[in-house]
C-alpha cells in the first residue's frame, strides 16, 4: 500500500536528505568544533543520530556553533522535524485503515458482493452459486491464480487440500489461505462389495494415523495440520 500511494518514494528521499544533512553537518563540526571526533565514522554516527534525532523528535543536544542564527537555524529544523513525524504517521495510518476496510477478506462472509473465482463443475463452484455469490469459472488452477493476482477475482474457492498444497509448493506466489474449511467433504477408496483388500486398506489407514504418517504427509505436501 505504501508502494502503490507513492508514500515509500518520499521516504526515500526523507532518507537522501538526512544522509546529506549528515556529511554537510559533519563537515562544519569538523572545521568549526576543536573538540569534534577527528575519527570520520565517529564523527558521521555522531551527526547521523542527531539529525535522526531532530527528525523523529524534535529534539537534538548538537553544540550550537553559529550563536543567534544557529538558534533560528535550530528552531527551523525542529519544526521541519514535526511536520516530518506527522507526513510518516499519518501516511502509514492512512494505508493501514484503507488496506483494512477495503481489501481483506478474512471468512466466507466477506465475499458478499465480490467476484469468486471457481474450477467449472466443481462442488465449489455449485456452493457458492447456490449462496448467491458472483462466480468466475477457470479451467485449471493455474489460470485461476492468475485471475486471483491479476485482479480479476478478488478469492478464490475450491477444495482445502488442492489450495493448500498449492500455497505450500508455491511459496513465491502472492497468495495465502485464509478461514477455515467452510463445507467439509470426505474423501475415500472406492472398492467393489466385498472386497478382499476393504480391511487390509483399512488397517493400513488406521496405523498410518496411529504412527503419525499420515501428519507427516500432512506436513510435507500441505504445510500445515488443518
Amino acid at each position: 500500500g505504501l508502494s502503490d500511494s507513492g508514500h515509500l518514494t518520499t521516504f526515500a528521499w526523507l532518507l537522501i536528505i538526512t544522509l546529506f544533512a549528515t556529511v554537510i553537518i559533519t563537515l562544519l563540526d569538523r572545521r568549526l568544533d576543536r573538540e569534534f571526533p577527528r575519527r570520520w565514522r565517529e564523527g558521521l554516527a555522531d551527526n547521523f543520530f542527531h539529525t535522526m534525532s531532530i527528525m523523529t523528535t524534535g529534539k537534538t543536544t548538537h553544540k550550537n556553533l553559529f550563536g543567534w542564527i544557529g538558534r533560528i537555524w535550530s528552531a527551523l529544523w525542529m519544526v521541519l522535524g514535526v511536520a516530518i513525524i506527522a507526513y510518516v504517521t499519518s501516511s502509514i495510518t492512512s494505508v493501514m485503515t484503507t488496506t483494512s476496510l477495503t481489501s481483506q477478506i478474512h471468512s466466507l462472509s466477506d465475499l458478499s458482493g465480490k467476484t469468486v473465482g471457481v474450477l467449472g463443475g466443481s462442488v465449489g463452484e455449485d456452493y457458492v452459486q447456490n449462496l448467491g455469490i458472483r462466480t468466475q469459472n477457470y479451467d485449471t488452477l493455474d489460470a485461476s491464480i492468475e485471475g486471483l493476482i491479476s485482479g480479476e477475482v478478488d478469492a478464490l474457492v475450491g477444495d482445502a487440500p488442492v489450495l493448500e498444497y498449492f500455497a505450500h509448493s508455491q511459496p513465491g506466489q502472492p497468495v495465502r489461505l485464509i478461514g477455515a474449511v467452510f463445507h467439509p467433504d470426505k474423501y475415500g477408496f472406492g472398492f467393489p462389495l466385498q472386497s478382499e483388500l476393504l480391511r487390509p486398506v483399512t488397517l493400513e489407514l488406521l496405523g498410518l494415523h496411529e504412527r503419525g504418517d499420515i501428519h507427516k504427509l500432512r506436513m510435507k505436501y500441505f504445510g500445515n495440520t488443518r
